[in-house]
C-alpha cells in the first residue's frame, strides 16, 4: 500500500493507552540506520549511559549497509516503537526507486540486502506501521503521510505545518538533524544513526525527557563518535554493492552530488 493512502486519520489510532502509559521519562529517537549496525551500537551505548529507559525508531533500519542482519536483530531485541521506512518498504514489498531517481547500483543493493534478510525479517519490516502516536506527538519516517517526503532544515514553516499536527513531530529521512519551535509544536529530524549528510560523521539521534509536573517534553539533539573504519571494513568484507557510495556517506557525511537531496 502508497503511504499516501494511509492518511492523516491513521496517525491518531496507532498507539494504545498501554504504549502511552509503558512509554517512559527519557526516550531515545535515533533512524536512518541503514545496515550500519556499528553506528547503531555507539548510540545505544550513549542513549543508555545517559539514562534512557526507551527507545523509539523511526525507520530505514537495514538497506545498503554492510550489517542489514545484525541491525535488524537489535532494533527488534529493543521491543520499542519502530515505524517503517520508505526503505524498509522497499525491501519487504520487493520494490525499488522510481526509475532515474537514483544511481542505477542503489537498485542492485537493495536486491543484495533482501538476499541477506530472508523471509522473517523482511515480513517484520512490512508489517511495520507508517507511523506511530506517542504521548505528545507523533513519530513518522519522513513527513506525515508520506515516507518518502523530506523535512528539510530549510522547509517552510508553513509547509510543515500544513501536515496538520501538534505537539512534537519527530522524523529522520533526509539525515540532517535540526528542531525547530512552530506555532503548532515543535518538529525534531533526529538525522541518522548509519551515516548523517551534514558534514559531521558522528550518527545523530534525539533525547526526549518529561520535564516538571505537566510532563511536557524536552528534546535535544545528540552525536556520538565511534569507529568509521569499522563498517568500512565490512563493506569491502562483504562486497557490498553500492559500497562506493556508502563508504562516502560514512566516512565523510557529504553528499558525491551536492545537488542531490534525496536518501
Amino acid at each position: 500500500m502508497a503511504e499516501s493512502e494511509v492518511g492523516l486519520p491513521h496517525l491518531a489510532q496507532v498507539a494504545s493507552r498501554q504504549q502511552a502509559a509503558a512509554f517512559g521519562q527519557r526516550i531515545c529517537v535515533l533512524s536512518d540506520i541503514h545496515g550500519n549496525v556499528h553506528g547503531l551500537q555507539a548510540v545505544l551505548r550513549a542513549a543508555r549511559a545517559g539514562g534512557c529507559d526507551g527507545f523509539v525508531v523511526a525507520g530505514d533500519i537495514a538497506a545498503h549497509g554492510p550489517t542489514p542482519c545484525e541491525s535488524v536483530d537489535l532494533i527488534r531485541g529493543l521491543g520499542c516503537l519502530v515505524v517503517r521506512g520508505n526503505t524498509d518498504r522497499y525491501l519487504a514489498e520487493g520494490t525499488a526507486p522510481a526509475p532515474g531517481t537514483r544511481d542505477p547500483e542503489q537498485a542492485i543493493s537493495l536486491a543484495w540486502t533482501r538476499d541477506q534478510l530472508g523471509r522473517d525479517r523482511l515480513r517484520y519490516l512490512g508489517d511495520l506501521p507508517p507511523s506511530v502516536a506517542i504521548p505528545g506527538g507523533m513519530v513518522v519516517h519522513g513527513a506525515p503521510g508520506d515516507d518518502e517526503q523530506g523535512i528539510w532544515p530549510d522547509t517552510p514553516d508553513a509547509e510543515i505545518e500544513a501536515y496538520g499536527w501538534t505537539g512534537v513531530l519527530l522524523c529522520g529521512h533526509t539525515h540532517r538533524p535540526f528542531q525547530r519551535k512552530l506555532s503548532c509544536g515543535e518538529v525534531v529530524n533526529v538525522g541518522s544513526a548509519g551515516w548523517a549528510l551534514d558534514g559531521d560523521p558522528r550518527p545523530s539521534y534525539a533525547i526526549m525527557e518529561r520535564a516538571g509536573a505537566t510532563g511536557s517534553w524536552v528534546t535535544t539533539l545528540h552525536r556520538v563518535d565511534y569507529d568509521h573504519s569499522l563498517p568500512l571494513v565490512e563493506l569491502e568484507r562483504r562486497q557490498v554493492p553500492w559500497r562506493g557510495a556508502v563508504g562516502h556517506y560514512i566516512a565523510t557525511a557529504t553528499w558525491r552530488t551536492p545537488e542531490r537531496r534525496s536518501t
